[in-house]
């Protein structure tokens, strides 16, 4: 199944120039900022599309998936020099795991079923909530060409 998004962007070279003007460390600076802040629509959208269990089970508490949702930076874009931010399911790891205990089934803080629930399995049927929240990517670029704007002028003038 393929879906085609097609994305007009107006601004751009505006952006370019703008950048062009700005030191590096400034910039990615600016860039993330912008980034997380046009990534909150999606991010926002997802929350509200994410199936919640309406009563507790063993093992699973309301609401756990739709909490998990969130913005983190991409250590693969900066390793490459370069800025970039995804929506995704947070997991259980590192110091929340360790404040909520261990990861898997058995804790109901962990929201490792998201999978099941966005792809679905043999048994349950899909409810997809992170690929329709895609959708708003046209609105999301224009926010991000806007924001990163402002957000470089603003840096620009404080720099100088």
């Amino acid at each position: 199944m393929s879906s085609d998004i097609t994305v007009r962007l107006q601004g751009v070279e505006e952006l370019k120039r703008v950048l062009a003007r700005v030191p590096d460390k400034l910039r990615r600076k600016g860039l993330l900022k912008a980034l997380r802040v046009s990534a909150r629509l999606v991010r926002d959208d997802a929350r509200l599309a994410a199936p919640v269990r309406q009563k507790p089970k063993l093992n699973r508490r309301p609401g756990t998936v739709k909490r998990a949702i969130s913005i983190r930076t991409s250590k693969f874009a900066r390793r490459a020099g370069d800025v970039g931010v995804f929506v995704s399911v947070r997991p259980l790891r590192g110091a929340r795991q360790k404040r909520l205990g261990a990861a898997g089934a058995n804790n109901p803080n962990d929201p490792y079923y998201w999978r099941f629930l966005e792809f679905g399995t043999r048994k349950l049927t899909a409810r997809p909530f992170l690929r329709p929240a895609s959708r708003k990517l046209p609105q999301v670029a224009e926010a991000f060409i806007v924001s990163a704007t402002a957000e470089i002028n603003r840096l620009n003038t404080g720099s100088e």
